[in-house]
């Protein structure tokens, strides 16, 4: 199994990155873990940063994201729904719960993403 993990920027390289990517082995042992975080340099990702995230998506055989300060950011919620648009299975890492979402989620805007990341840039 191949597994994406939809998280966002601001979590890229941090403790509580490394913490949900301990969550997500315990969970599914056996998967490969996606993280969009390790091609932050790939030629592809700088020209396209969401095409190429969803690329990978299409790639996976299912996804598992994350909420950052209790949102849901426009990167990771577009990644969810393109899932969930393809058939693939999409989790949602709750604490130390993992929720399957079937339906499409509702997420931040673009705009709303940036303004919560602000000072992270």
């Amino acid at each position: 199994m191949i597994l994406y993990y939809a998280h966002a920027m601001p979590i890229y390289k941090t403790l509580a990155e490394k913490r949900e990517l301990r969550q997500i082995r315990s969970k599914f042992p056996r998967a490969k873990v996606v993280n969009p975080a390790k091609y932050q340099n790939h030629p592809e990702k700088r020209r396209d940063r969401m095409g190429f995230c969803l690329r990978l998506v299409e790639n996976c055989d299912a996804v598992v994201f994350s909420r950052y300060q209790g949102k849901i950011t426009a990167g990771v919620g577009k990644e969810a729904n393109h899932a969930l648009g393809i058939g693939l299975p999409v989790f949602e890492l709750e604490g130390n719960r993992f929720k399957r979402r079937r339906s499409r989620v509702r997420h931040m805007s673009l705009r709303a993403t940036l303004q919560l990341y602000y000072g992270w840039y």
